[in-house]
């Protein structure tokens, strides 16, 4: 599976599993944060301050997804023209294949976490 399809198949989890339901946030802002090739530079760094938000100060998926829709309304873009996405290469402590893990869905909660955490502590690398 590549990244993306792994993704789904996490997401797709969480129907079953209110822990990894509830770190829905972490896991989207994670792989966006490894795959930001579509996104401006503005939208990165408002994700990277979401992240810390919710990891280091426990603020609310509600309150961010508040926070990002008042910051995107209207016209403001947050998507590069295709012409301009290119893949961003580089190393990564934790990817999704640390987390999607086939059919072994116990504990992907905790992995969720584990990956956020391992992307937040590059920040200051």
């Amino acid at each position: 599976m590549n990244c993306w399809e792994m993704l789904g198949a996490l997401i797709a989890w969480e129907t079953f599993d209110p822990k990894l339901s509830a770190e829905h946030f972490l896991t989207v802002a994670a792989y966006n944060l490894q795959h930001p090739a579509q996104f401006t530079d503005e939208v990165m760094v408002g994700l990277r301050e979401a992240v810390v938000d919710y990891l280091d100060h426990g603020v609310s998926p509600h309150f961010l997804r508040q926070r990002a829709a008042r910051a995107y309304e209207g016209k403001r873009r947050v998507l590069k023209p295709e012409a301009e996405r290119h893949p961003v290469l580089r190393a990564w402590p934790l990817t999704i294949a640390s987390v999607y893990l086939p059919d072994q869905p116990e504990g992907a909660a905790e992995r969720v976490r584990l990956w956020g955490e391992a992307i937040r502590r590059t920040f200051n690398a």
